[in-house]
């Protein structure tokens, strides 16, 4: 390990000197500083005039885009002499141009106060390629505008997110929106099981220069399923036809021996255009350590009981995402998008558990060597026709989607009875299948600047099935053989039917939106056991919004909201599939749940500008049905995980994003968010639970030289809260380097993730009035990483879409989370 430390070592000192040269020799001559600044203000009132967005440009175009801050504000530099035009321009002012002229004899020009007109009137020979300011905030979100962003066209999509506000990613690149891993992204207001159970890896290997705006959704309206979410996170990608070529390859490899490769590619022809982005991960997670101890109240002959052991995995997974168009005129487009995922990964183990009386005495032992293999994937496809007005905005879609996720899971456990515990083998098998057609119709109307409505109709069925079988091996015949006794199978049918209304009021400085949801949801499924179940229900939701936003001064914003959201429970909750890998711990799903309801209030204030940014969110929310992870301790000394409709969850918290520019290279990032959770059960087990919650965390960018970056992340979390425990506080921290090349065609990035810690520990606790257990596991997170891509052609802009599409996100989904209201586990 010294050698391999040490080696490590000389090899990052290496980089960094490689790296160091490269820039000096391509910057011996030191660059002029120029610094321009003012302020740009409304000429009839004389306010300052918020996120006006600023052009810089000479003969070869646009060179710099920025936006002025909440008192209209700016300043920006440059580093050479000539003559640059500003173009200043604001929805509903007209365009204003200023000539400046550099040279040397002065290195900083007060352009004073730039006064925009509210007519519209054309400005001589200027043309300016993007007229749109660089974050903007609607009734319910925040756009950050990438095709106005310069950066874009050398970064991808995960590294933008970094800038935009709300949104934060960590040492590991994980997403978090407002503090809260809890959301949903989609991509052209689709979702996709590619996206959302890999984000990180899809966003990464997405160049920006393929997306228009990123929308930030903090209050999604009536027209998404979506609940219990922070909020939504819709990547637009370009829509506009003019033709060319662009490609992509990237690879990366780490120093756990995994790698990665990706290829993005897009082109158009006349009125046809494709792209096509393909990304292949193999990965290895290092041995990581578990013990547990636990006391079961019930039982004195096996009181007490310990277990420790380890596991590792290995896995591969590819995906390959498109889209396509045909424009049949200026009116009428067809369009269609695909997304397909899969892959496998194997997960060995073993484990050592011992027994003991109320005397400390041995009564049990015995080993278990685990083998287990998965495989998953997903096929998502949409087709949409739309239909557009000559008035502006005005459309009608009509889309089809259909989704389907197989996954299977085999599991070998090889039971070693040590002391007083029989010895045998048992292998598990499950094959599921989730399958979902989606039929929909939109329709929306900017019927004036002031007032807007939407409307829309949308059917849903999913149909879900599970076959699993379990076989113990006869030593006798030397054969498998199939326990008749223990089938767990699942056909589940759900239709939902979804009528929306919505309506906006746009006034001056005040805008209102609202609308109202109303769903039809029946479910018809066949438990298959020992003793066949018959299950069906119907309900009937009507789900209100309403939010209210007004301008204050100075760009500054206010916002309430209310939102009654439903979540559905996914196939990873409903699954009845017995898993018995660990003898002594089993879980299984429950397919007579029920959805879920939230109620939520929130308070927002927000101030934006391109050097400060601070965002302050208080909301409270509460539930009386919640999906709750539920264990029980049998008197054998089983314990037993399920899940019920039986949580109330109430959550009152505050969080506040923060974003500062000091000088031209260096900024910070940060977010800070406190909670106060409320947990009871309903159902009769008396159990409750509550605490202060609060998670923070940093970043720091700071641009070395020129092409050149270093950045810091770190973030430190307390407990999170469960019905029945809490999972222990953990923190994370990375280090990374990126430098790029050849006109910025060619990108390295060289990155550490935990470098001053070697090993984590995690634990957590359940108990109840039966039993107590704590568990720990030691996960080896120290990661050295290179990231290579590479971009050739040029692609002037990209393939046109249909602006409204299928949106699915009603679905509480899977994740083995522990035992909050909104936690679950897959099976």
């Amino acid at each position: 390990m010294k050698k391999i430390s040490q080696s490590l070592k000389r090899t990052i000192f290496f980089v960094a000197v490689f790296f160091c040269s490269l820039s000096l020799f391509s910057n011996n001559d030191t660059p002029l500083d120029f610094e321009i600044k003012g302020v740009v203000s409304d000429s009839v009132s004389g306010d300052g005039i918020s996120y006006v967005t600023i052009s810089i440009q000479t003969e070869k175009g646009v060179i710099k885009r920025l936006a002025s801050d909440a008192s209209g504000k700016f300043s920006f530099s440059l580093d050479s002499v000539g003559t640059y035009d500003v173009i200043f321009h604001s929805i509903g002012y007209q365009m204003q141009v200023k000539q400046i002229k550099l040279n040397k004899s002065a290195t900083k020009i007060d352009l004073g106060t730039i006064p925009l007109k509210h007519s519209v009137e054309q400005i001589g020979e200027v043309t300016v390629a993007v007229q749109k300011p660089l974050i903007r905030t609607e009734p319910d979100k925040i756009v950050y505008s990438l095709e106005t962003d310069p950066e874009s066209k050398t970064s991808n999509v995960l590294e933008m997110l970094r800038k935009v506000p709300l949104l934060s990613v960590d040492g590991e690149d994980n997403i978090q929106m407002k503090g809260s891993s809890n959301f949903k992204i989609l991509i052209n207001g689709k979702s996709s099981a590619m996206v959302s159970q890999n984000p990180k890896e899809v966003l990464r290997s997405l160049p920006a220069s393929s997306v228009k705006d990123i929308e930030v959704i903090t209050d999604p309206s009536s027209k998404y399923e979506a609940e219990g979410t922070a909020g939504i996170i819709n990547i637009i990608t370009n829509k506009n036809q003019i033709e060319g070529f662009l490609a992509r390859g990237s690879g990366s490899i780490d120093s756990r021996g995994g790698y990665s490769g990706g290829l993005y590619a897009t082109s158009k022809i006349n009125k046809f255009g494709f792209s096509l982005n393909y990304n292949y991960n193999k990965y290895l997670q290092p041995k990581s350590e578990s013990e547990s101890y636990r006391e079961n109240y019930q039982s004195t002959t096996n009181r007490y009981t310990e277990t420790e052991g380890y596991n590792k995995s290995t896995g591969r997974y590819n995906f390959l995402m498109g889209e396509a168009s045909y424009e049949i005129d200026t009116l009428n487009l067809i369009s269609l998008s695909f997304f397909g995922y899969g892959g496998d990964f194997s997960s060995p183990g073993y484990s050592l558990t011992n027994d003991y009386n109320t005397d400390r005495n041995l009564t049990r032992q015995f080993e278990n060597t685990i083998k287990s293999s998965n495989g998953f994937g997903s096929l998502s496809g949409n087709i949409d026709y739309q239909r557009t007005f000559d008035k502006p905005d005005k459309t009608f879609t009509v889309s089809y989607r259909l989704d389907n996720s197989p996954r299977n899971t085999d599991y070998k456990n090889v039971i070693n009875g040590i002391l007083d515990y029989p010895s045998y083998q048992q292998k598990t098998t499950n094959d599921a299948v989730g399958r979902e057609h989606t039929f929909q119709l939109d329709y929306y109307d900017p019927i004036t600047k002031v007032h807007q409505i939407e409307t829309g109709i949308k059917y849903i069925l999913r149909q879900n099935k599970s076959n699993s079988d379990i076989f113990r091996f006869n030593e006798d015949t030397d054969e498998w053989e199939r326990d008749l006794a223990r089938i767990n199978d699942l056909d589940y049918d759900q239709h939902v039917v979804g009528i929306y209304g919505g309506y906006v009021l746009k006034l001056k400085k005040i805008n209102i939106k609202t609308g109202l949801r109303a769903e039809i949801t029946k479910n018809d499924g066949v438990f298959i056991s020992t003793s066949d179940t018959t299950f069906t229900n119907r309900m009937f939701n009507l789900i209100p919004y309403v939010t209210l936003s007004k301008n204050l001064k100075n760009g500054q914003n206010v916002k309430l909201s209310y939102t009654q959201r439903l979540s559905r429970p996914g196939i990873w909750y409903l699954n009845p599939f017995y898993d018995d890998s660990d003898p002594l711990n089993v879980r299984y799903g429950n397919p007579k749940l029920d959805s879920e309801i939230r109620h939520t209030f929130n308070f927002t204030y927000g101030k934006f500008s391109p050097k400060f940014n601070f965002n302050l969110n208080l909301s409270s929310a509460f539930e009386n049905n919640s999906i709750t992870s539920i264990t029980t301790l049998q008197p054998d000394g089983v314990s037993v995980t399920t899940y019920e409709n039986i949580g109330k969850y109430q959550d009152y918290s505050g969080y506040i994003y923060g974003m500062v520019k000091v000088g031209k290279k260096l900024s910070f990032n940060s977010n800070i968010g406190a909670y106060y959770t409320i947990l009871e059960s309903s159902g009769g087990q008396n159990l409750s639970n509550e605490g202060f919650r609060y998670r923070g965390t940093l970043s720091m960018r700071y641009n070395i030289w020129e092409n050149g970056t270093f950045s810091v992340y770190g973030g430190m979390y307390s407990p999170s809260i469960m019905l029945q425990g809490e999972s222990s506080s953990y923190n994370y921290s990375s280090v990374s380097f990126s430098q790029s090349f050849f006109d910025k065609k060619l990108q390295v990035n060289f990155s550490v993730s935990d470098p001053f810690r070697e090993r984590m520990e995690f634990s957590s606790t359940l108990k109840d009035d039966t039993f107590y257990r704590k568990s720990k596991n030691y996960n080896y997170n120290r990661t050295f990483r290179v990231y290579i891509s590479y971009q050739i052609g040029q692609m002037k802009e990209q393939i046109k879409k249909a602006r409204r599409s299928i949106k699915n996100t009603d679905l509480k989904s899977g994740g083995d989370a522990g035992q909050g209201a909104s936690a679950g586990g897959g099976q």
